[in-house]
């Protein structure tokens, strides 16, 4: 698993597709929305996820979180929606602190 330390904000900003960073914080367990790139609506930047309303690109992605969290294993997300759209979320856990510190996602 790789430490969240390793990880470089600017050099994440500069890759493409839909990333973002989730900061874990337990106890109680709540996730916090560190980094989105252009791709992502900016105004969710800084938010806890269950202050968030649901959106395609966040649904589920609290339970997701807290899934990859008690598994600290990466985990898949595949959605399609009454509309018959589709879209895939990865989530990949980052070590820190001695336990899962950070979540970093690609849709």
């Amino acid at each position: 698993m790789p430490f969240g330390d390793d990880l470089l904000l600017p050099q994440l900003s500069e890759l493409p597709g839909k990333l973002f960073l989730l900061a874990v914080f337990a106890p109680p367990e709540r996730f916090r929305i560190e980094f989105l790139n252009s791709a992502l609506p900016a105004a969710a930047t800084g938010k806890f996820l269950d202050e968030l309303p649901p959106s395609t690109e966040f649904a589920f992605l609290r339970a997701q979180a807290s899934a990859t969290l008690e598994a600290a294993a990466p985990t898949l997300l595949r959605l399609t929606d009454s509309s018959g759209d589709s879209f895939s979320r990865l989530l990949l856990p980052m070590w820190g602190n001695g336990q899962v510190s950070m979540i970093l996602g690609a849709l």
